[in-house]
Order: structure tokens, then C-alpha cells, then sequence
């Protein structure tokens, strides 16, 4: 069972306001161009202070705009943060949670992430979770054990919220900039036993791959996965965009 099909660009800690109207003409010139509409969701999330940039280049077009992070409060003393009210408030579609490098560059646990979790279905945003273990853990045979256990967080979500969507991404930390592909076989694996685990509460969960994604790695594992989350090869608006085309069924 396949959920709705994602392809998410994280900007990350790139562009500039004037660079993301670039790669904005470029995507929707490539979309515009197409004969029929790309079976995938196409989305975007830029830093916090593009977001608004991005919602006004995009506005009534089917290009999604999320942010990278969130802060599961409504308001308070939490001096440079960004809420999930605040989120909700500019219109953004969907949030990130849970990335590896939230995890392991600002420690976050996952307490933490699954407040954010919850917060964010509460307010109506999509939730797009990351998971995904280390490569001493692979080394180790602890994937599933890891993955587990980030996964509590989805696990603990309320019944009155099931019916939402959901999106998981499976970023294996070892794949990502190492050089260290995840093979195909690897990457089914873990998004098999995440869709097993979860496909019965949730029965519209989509399952994304997100390890150092290119068009041929896309091509390959688009029978594997729902979509992809995509980082550095997202900042080139034509490479983002094959990416998509290539995540098409």
C-alpha cells in the first residue's frame, strides 16, 4: 500500500530571497512546460525568514511550503524560536521534525521531537518525521531497535488523530554526505518495517527516503518509497525538479 507521493526540498541553511525567486521561475517554468501535471506533491521549505518569500512566489500554484523546524509551544519566553501558531498563521503546509541534524547538532531527543509531533497535527500542519540510524548502529545491528524507538513518538499520538496524513522520512545518518550510498535493498528493508509497523493505524502514511538523493537514485528506489526529502541536490531548481519527475509511478 503506497500513500500520497512527496518530493520535499530542505533548503537548509541556503539562499537568499533573491536566489530562491530563481529557483522558483525555474521550477515553475519546468512545471509549465509539461504536457500533464506531475503525479508527485512538490514542496519547499526555505529558512524561517523566506518562508513568507516562498508562499507569495508560489501562491496558487500546487507547490507546498513547509518549515524546517518548530517549536511545539503556542507563545512564551523561548527566545529564538518559531511556534507552531506562528507556523499556522503564515500558511505553511508543512513542517520537517526530527532531522538527523537537529538530532545530533542541537541534541534534540525524542521527548522532545514527539511534543513536536503532536503539536504540529494539532494546529492542522503536516508533520514530515525523520528517523533513521547511525552507522555505528548499523555496524552494530541496532537499526531497528533505533528506529523503534523514534518511532514511540507516532505511536503516542492520539486516537482522535489517527485519521490524519502522515509522513515519515528514512534518512540513514551513515548515507548522508559520506559518500556510503544505501543500497536499494537496505532502503527497503527499513521503509517495509516502518509501513508494517504503522500502516494499520495510519493507514495514510507515506514513507520517504531521504539519503543523499540524485535522479538516478530517485529512478531506482521509486518502487521502494512514497517520495523523497531532498537536501543539497534540491538547490538546483532543474536537478530538484528530474528528481521529482523520476519519483513518479
Amino acid at each position: 500500500m503506497n500513500g500520497q507521493r512527496y518530493v520535499l526540498a530542505n533548503f537548509k541553511m541556503n539562499k537568499n530571497a533573491g536566489e530562491i525567486k530563481k529557483w522558483a521561475d525555474q521550477i515553475l517554468q519546468l512545471m509549465y512546460k509539461r504536457r500533464e501535471k506531475i503525479r508527485v506533491k512538490i514542496g519547499v521549505a526555505p529558512s524561517f525568514v523566506h518562508i513568507l518569500t516562498a508562499k507569495s512566489l508560489f501562491q496558487g500554484t500546487d507547490i507546498m511550503v513547509g518549515a524546517q523546524n518548530m517549536y511545539y509551544e503556542e507563545r512564551g519566553a523561548f527566545t529564538g524560536e518559531v511556534s507552531v501558531s506562528q507556523l499556522k498563521d503564515i500558511g505553511v503546509d508543512f513542517v520537517i521534525i526530527g532531522h538527523s541534524e537537529r538530532r545530533k547538532i542541537f541534541k534534540e531527543d525524542n521527548e522532545l521531537i514527539e511534543k513536536k509531533l503532536i503539536s504540529a497535527i494539532r494546529y492542522g500542519i503536516l508533520p514530515v518525521l525523520c528517523v533513521g540510524e547511525t552507522l555505528g548502529e548499523r555496524e552494530n545491528g541496532l537499526t531497528e531497535k533505533v528506529i523503534d524507538e523514534q518511532l514511540k513518538a507516532v505511536e503516542r499520538i492520539p486516537d482522535e488523530m489517527m485519521k490524519i496524513d502522515l509522513v515519515i522520512a528514512y534518512e540513514p545518518v551513515w548515507a548522508i554526505g559520506t559518500g556510503i550510498p544505501a543500497k536499494p535493498d537496505q532502503i527497503a528493508e527499513v521503509i517495509n518495517k516502518i509501513k508494517n509497523k504503522l500502516k494499520n493505524k495510519f493507514p495514510k502514511i507515506s514513507v520517504l527516503y531521504g539519503g543523499s538523493i540524485d535522479e538516478n537514485v530517485a529512478k531506482e528506489i521509486r518502487h521502494i518509497c512514497d517520495g523523497g526529502l531532498v537536501g543539497s541536490a534540491s538547490l538546483d531548481a532543474q536537478k530538484f525538479y528530474k528528481i521529482a519527475e523520476n519519483f513518479e509511478i
